[in-house]
């Protein structure tokens, strides 16, 4: 049986805008760019599934993350990646385990031009690029520890020109993690078929409760059913059907955390026509029924707090 524990930042203050009337966390969905900073006292295990990129940035403890089919193990001064939507469990291994948390909803990202060009950095990373991020010298991670403080400032407590400078530091960010991952840039020379395919996605993204048949998509972006699901999955590297089902699952969680809605009513509100089938494809994606979701996320709620940083 999942343990579960308490969530604290270390100065006891509560940021009342991460949490929704009811008291659901909501940062991790609805939010261009959220920072906590959180230590967990107890060994857990939870499984997750959020429409935003989430970075890790270690401090002190142990965890495992089982992503798809890899284990990755975090430890003192590393950084972690985790892809928008990519399932995830998990499991404290060494308490306390302190670290910042960054997230960043892609279709927010996409719209900073010099960090658009290297959009694929925040994929979920191979384990053998993840290892590039592990061990960071104490002076080194603190120079992310920097970056996060001064997004976390700007975005909570925003000023008049607190856009374009959390835009800047998002792009300081993004270029030391292309400099620790040796990543090349693919941007300039990327194919008109790759922008459309972008495009595709990010409607996606922000319309997944409309209709998204091949046909529908292939009307709009001017390409027959079988052309746009063959490119989406070239340039993409997933099936397009199948990221729709994610898109849809993904908002299914953010709001079984926040509302009471019904489940007939929730499938119809993330797009599906069929409860069967948004039913069908929730229990693949996270491995539990949303019933059983709500519930364990309910009992996860009672346990848990959430308290500031600064």
């Amino acid at each position: 049986m999942d343990r579960l524990y308490e969530q604290m930042e270390y100065d006891g203050i509560r940021p009342s805008e991460a949490y929704a009337p009811d008291g659901s966390f909501i940062a991790l969905n609805e939010q261009n760019v959220y920072i906590t900073h959180t230590s967990n006292s107890d060994f857990e295990i939870i499984n997750q599934r959020h429409t935003s990129v989430e970075i890790l940035f270690c401090e002190e403890g142990e965890a495992d993350y089982k992503i798809d089919k890899e284990v990755y193990s975090v430890g003192k001064n590393d950084i972690l990646i985790i892809g928008a939507m990519d399932f995830h469990f998990r499991k404290i291994t060494k308490v306390p385990f302190n670290r910042y948390g960054l997230t960043m909803l892609p279709a927010y990202m996409r719209t900073i031009p010099a960090v658009n060009d290297y959009i694929d950095i925040y994929k979920t990373q191979d384990l053998e690029h993840s290892m590039l991020l592990k061990g960071l010298s104490d002076r080194e991670f603190a120079e992310y520890v920097h970056i996060l403080r001064h997004l976390r400032e700007e975005t909570r407590n925003p000023k008049k020109d607190s856009a374009e400078i959390v835009a800047a530091y998002i792009h300081i960010l993004t270029l030391m993690l292309k400099r620790k991952l040796s990543f090349k840039n693919g941007g300039n020379v990327h194919s008109p078929i790759h922008e459309t395919m972008m495009q595709v996605k990010n409607y996606i993204d922000i319309n997944y409760k409309e209709d998204l048949s091949l046909e529908r998509l292939g009307e709009m972006f001017y390409f027959q059913p079988g052309t746009i699901s063959k490119y989406f999955k070239l340039e993409c590297g997933i099936n397009i059907k199948k990221y729709i089902n994610t898109v849809r699952v993904s908002n299914a969680v953010r709001l079984l955390e926040r509302s009471e809605i019904s489940i007939e009513a929730l499938a119809t509100e993330v797009g599906y026509t069929s409860v069967n089938t948004f039913l069908r494809q929730f229990n693949e994606m996270m491995q539990i029924s949303p019933l059983q979701y709500r519930k364990k996320h309910q009992a996860y709620l009672k346990k848990h707090y959430l308290i500031d940083v600064y």
